[in-house]
């Protein structure tokens, strides 16, 4: 594991706030964060996630939000409805690539393959995203700092 690369590109961040983010905002949080996972993985990475993407992506994801909100608090037409609905799909696919974008950078960086245990779990990572993701961030450095302790106390001794 590059531990200076890890804490160079990451830091240890609450999972139960990221959680609560997440519900609260309905979502638009997980989104968020991705973004700014994003935007750190490209700055550790030499094949960069395009900025073209992810602005689809987020653009994709506020139509249909948004769209959704129109739809409930206006009693909407059913085609607005059907609109919400065919976006939402295409977001969730946008959305899937993008987490799966984002794992494999955050894999990389952290120098771990399947079955490492600070590996970020495919299915995990499509069912949890941003929060799941935080958590392993958080128990990589972690991980890092205890063998960087135990290091320095072998060179002292």
């Amino acid at each position: 594991m590059d531990k200076d690369k890890l804490r160079d590109t990451f830091e240890v961040a609450s999972v139960l706030k990221i959680a609560a983010l997440c519900i609260l905002t309905f979502g638009l949080y997980v989104i968020f964060k991705l973004y700014t996972f994003s935007n750190k993985v490209n700055k550790a990475v030499t094949a960069p996630i395009p900025h073209w993407f992810m602005h689809t992506a987020i653009v994709i994801h506020l139509i249909s939000f948004i769209s959704l909100l129109i739809f409930f608090s206006t009693d909407g037409d059913q085609a607005l409805l059907i609109f919400s609905k065919l976006m939402h799909a295409v977001s969730s696919v946008f959305h899937l690539i993008w987490i799966i974008k984002v794992r494999n950078r955050i894999n990389n960086i952290n120098s771990v393959s399947k079955g490492d245990r600070l590996w970020l779990n495919p299915l995990l990572s499509s069912f949890f995203h941003v929060i799941y993701m935080q958590y392993k961030i958080n128990q990589s450095i972690l991980t890092a700092d205890e063998v960087n302790a135990e290091t320095q106390c072998a060179i002292n001794t």
